[in-house]
């Protein structure tokens, strides 16, 4: 069953930001021993096809990619420089930005696409064209520069859908019909055959969003289609799309919109950066609702990574606690990361951590093996390289760890035989509590509920310390393992130092990827998913990922779940909001995230 309509290039009739009757150019440009291509100005949108090779692209200071086979838009306004692999041969279409069409910040348009053979006739046919000018050359280039730019976008929608695991598609489509009728996480995974937590992994690493996320935006577009098209009242169109009243559909309007439902229907237009949930922005004309799917993550949105103070938290003052929690509120919204300064940890105690994880490391592997979580279960003691793969649809991660659970109690010897290895981890251990807990007080207050909602939640919290070693990248073979690929973390908030070797990237909603430079002195800390729902999809929960890197890179990263028992009930603090997870215990909810990244050994 297909759930994508096929369109005629005659139901194109402009794309968002180009003008009707604008210029095109056609190229084709072979690169032999690789090269670089340079433009410092000009406000131009280039649809790019790589035949062969692969290549790098700095555009507006954002980098992208393309491999062979693959095309995609690229927006340029202050410059581009693009490095091209040995053997690289490229096709390109451009044509000069039509002001204003698109936000500020956009400079790649959806995900790569696989060129299709109409692409690639039509940009032969243009190719064809030669350079010289005259009104039938002319004529027939920019008809298929036109042609090319409208192909793209029926592929892209095509394309998409193509990725898509059959489960996921179903549990849109179902969302897409059923949308009024506000289904649960349950039904949606249900129809979709799967269970909760593989349906919002499905969708995160998919749709860059969570299955509720993506419903509460179809909702919204409904609406605002009716707002705009029709004359209803929005009584009758909040009963139509579930809304149930016209302040909660003036209120969903006004958060994704910026305007009043009264506005937008006085200009008769949706306006020009119509925000949903913050994951996307819409360029396209609501004529072309079908392309939906394909263009809801369009706006690479790159909110910086900020850095906080948090000395607040732990000894300052309930004005001082209220701006650090506001500041910590913000961050998890946007980009779901944040650097933390005024944590009171002394370089000397890093120094010393690190120094004790490379001597762990570089023992023998019968020494490593002894404490091996084959042998000792419960999430702790030494995993070997490959032995967990966190995209699962990628290789096994190529890094070794050890993992230290102090919460899993039982007789067996669970320690390295190296002295003083111990205390320093349980130190440490002891001191990301202290910080986790001040974190954990301003998530409270900012979430509107007391600063002490998780005290009696995280007593006995399932916390884990792991050190971390990725070997160096031996070769640039684009099909080796990553160091950990990209995923979600499980628990409430990660707490990670880093030796100084980079190599982590994150990809906040409806961008592409991006570093996460190292800055002296600070922790990077990231919420996970089980504060997403806690928070009932008010923080957002980041995917990263640790590309392979090229000298030996040590991390520490200290992961912080609830207690066992604590029930993890979302935290609904907006008037008609309803939660959108079930109550589940901490147990429960890690038991089936260990599972997921565990079970490719069974």
């Amino acid at each position: 069953m297909r759930y994508v309509r096929r369109l005629d290039l005659s139901e194109i009739q402009e794309t968002a930001f180009i003008r009707r009757g604008a210029n095109f150019s056609f190229g084709q440009t072979a690169y032999p021993d690789g090269g670089e291509f340079r433009v410092t100005s000009g406000a131009y949108a280039a649809l790019i096809l790589l035949e062969t090779g692969t290549m790098s692209t700095v555009i507006d200071r954002n980098r992208r990619e393309l491999h062979a086979g693959e095309c995609g838009i690229f927006i340029n306004r202050t410059g581009r420089r693009s490095t091209y692999a040995p053997g690289s041969r490229v096709m390109w279409c451009e044509t000069p930005l039509l002001k204003s069409a698109l936000p500020a910040r956009s400079d790649f348009l959806g995900d790569r696409v696989r060129a299709s053979q109409r692409i690639f006739t039509l940009f032969r046919e243009g190719i064809n064209c030669g350079l010289n000018s005259s009104p039938t050359l002319d004529t027939l280039r920019n008809a298929l520069g036109e042609a090319l730019f409208a192909a793209w976008r029926i592929e892209a929608g095509q394309d998409v859908i193509g990725h898509m695991p059959p489960s996921l598609i179903a549990a849109k489509s179902y969302i897409d019909q059923h949308y009024a009728e506000k289904p649960s996480l349950e039904q949606l995974a249900s129809v979709a055959g799967v269970t909760p937590p593989y349906l919002i992994d499905l969708f995160r690493r998919h749709q860059g969003t969570t299955p509720i996320r993506y419903l509460r935006n179809v909702r919204a577009q409904a609406a605002l289609r009716l707002i705009r098209h029709t004359d209803m009242s929005l009584a009758s169109i909040a009963d139509i799309t579930g809304y149930g009243s016209a302040f909660h559909l003036s209120r969903e309007v006004r958060l994704m919109n910026g305007q009043s439902p009264r506005s937008i229907r006085q200009r008769g237009i949706h306006g020009q950066t119509s925000h949903t949930m913050g994951d996307a922005t819409r360029l396209l004309d609501d004529q072309h609702q079908s392309l939906r799917p394909a263009f809801e993550r369009i706006r690479p949105m790159v909110p910086p990574i900020p850095v906080i103070d948090i000395a607040a938290l732990r000894h300052g003052s309930s004005a001082e606690r209220k701006v650090v929690a506001a500041a910590l509120g913000r961050a998890c919204r946007e980009a779901g990361f944040f650097y933390i300064t005024g944590h009171g940890v002394a370089p000397e105690m890093m120094s010393r951590l690190f120094e004790a994880s490379r001597i762990f490391f570089n023992q023998p592997a019968n020494a490593k093996e002894k404490v091996a979580m084959s042998r000792l279960g419960k999430n702790r003691g030494y995993v070997g390289l490959g032995v967990e793969r966190l995209d699962t649809t990628s290789l096994p991660d190529n890094k070794e760890a050890f993992n230290i659970s102090p919460h899993n109690v039982d007789d067996a010897d669970v320690w390295p035989d190296l002295p003083g290895w111990r205390d320093l981890m349980m130190a440490y251990f002891t001191t990301c509590l202290d910080i986790g807990a001040a974190l954990h007080r301003g998530f409270a207050r900012d979430l509107g509920v007391d600063e002490n909602f998780f005290v009696d939640k995280f007593k006995n919290p399932m916390a884990t310390l792991r050190l971390l070693r990725y070997p160096p990248s031996l070769s640039k073979h684009a099909n080796q393992a990553p160091g950990a690929g990209a995923h979600t973390d499980y628990g409430n908030v990660t707490i990670l130092a880093v030796n100084g070797v980079s190599g982590l990237q994150v990809r906040p909603r409806g961008s592409d990827w991006m570093d996460a430079p190292l800055i002296p002195g600070t922790f990077i800390c990231n919420i996970g998913d089980c504060l997403m729902r806690w928070s009932n999809d008010v923080y957002v929960s980041t995917p990263h990922r640790v590309l392979r890197p090229e000298g030996e890179r040590y991390s520490i990263a200290f992961f912080l779940d609830p207690d066992a028992d604590a029930q993890v009930e979302p935290i609904v603090s907006q008037q008609g909001e309803s939660a959108h997870y079930p109550p589940v215990s901490g147990y429960d909810y890690l038991q089936e995230r260990l599972q997921a990244t565990y079970g490719h050994q069974s």
